[in-house]
């Protein structure tokens, strides 16, 4: 054990001055973001939320980018690139979060009863074409229990525009009309 342990200290303060700081961050966020039901929200992921998630994680740790070694930080912005829209061949590549949050009663079978609603939530695009998901469960198997938290990533084609997220799944059916903010949602 080390003679000199860690302490934490939070200091109002600077807690305060970074949550105003990242208001304007936030209401963006929220801009992009569709409940789609009790418990199940689509985050689309943008350039600002990755680069916000790295900070945060190394905030978490007592750390910023300025403080950290160089392979540190790069492992760090590498653990969250999976969420970073980018170019593929003629096409966007964009990412967005699904968080399924059910009380702890009624989780598991929520869950199971979603297993496989991710990979229905599709995108329509304006011209009527659905693009489907690729859906990265984690560490978990095709027949593991549904992660809480899942990344998406979709291939929208140059010069097509998202209308709505759409899903046929018996348990969570919809259409949702694309928010205006989804404008903004490649970067």
């Amino acid at each position: 054990m080390s003679e000199h342990p860690v302490t934490l200290a939070f200091d109002p303060a600077t807690e305060r001055a970074r949550f105003e700081a990242r208001q304007a961050f936030l209401a963006r966020q929220a801009a992009l973001r569709l409940e789609l039901s009790e418990g199940i929200t689509f985050q689309p992921e943008t350039t600002e939320s990755v680069e916000d998630q790295i900070i945060e994680t190394l905030w978490a740790e007592g750390k910023t980018p300025d403080t950290v070694e160089a392979d540190e930080l790069a492992e760090a912005r590498a653990s969250f690139a999976v969420l970073a829209p980018r170019r593929e061949g003629a096409a966007r590549s964009i990412a967005a979060t699904l968080m399924l949050g059910f009380p702890d009663e009624v989780r598991d079978r929520r869950l199971a009863l979603l297993h496989t609603f991710p990979d229905q939530l599709r995108l329509e695009l304006l011209d009527g074409s659905l693009v489907p998901p690729a859906v990265d469960r984690g560490t978990a198997g095709p027949d593991d229990r549904l992660p809480s938290v899942l990344a998406l990533r979709y291939l929208i084609p140059d010069g097509r525009t998202i209308a709505a997220l759409v899903s046929n799944h018996a348990e969570a059916p919809g259409r949702w009309p694309a928010p205006a903010a989804w404008v903004a949602w490649p970067s």
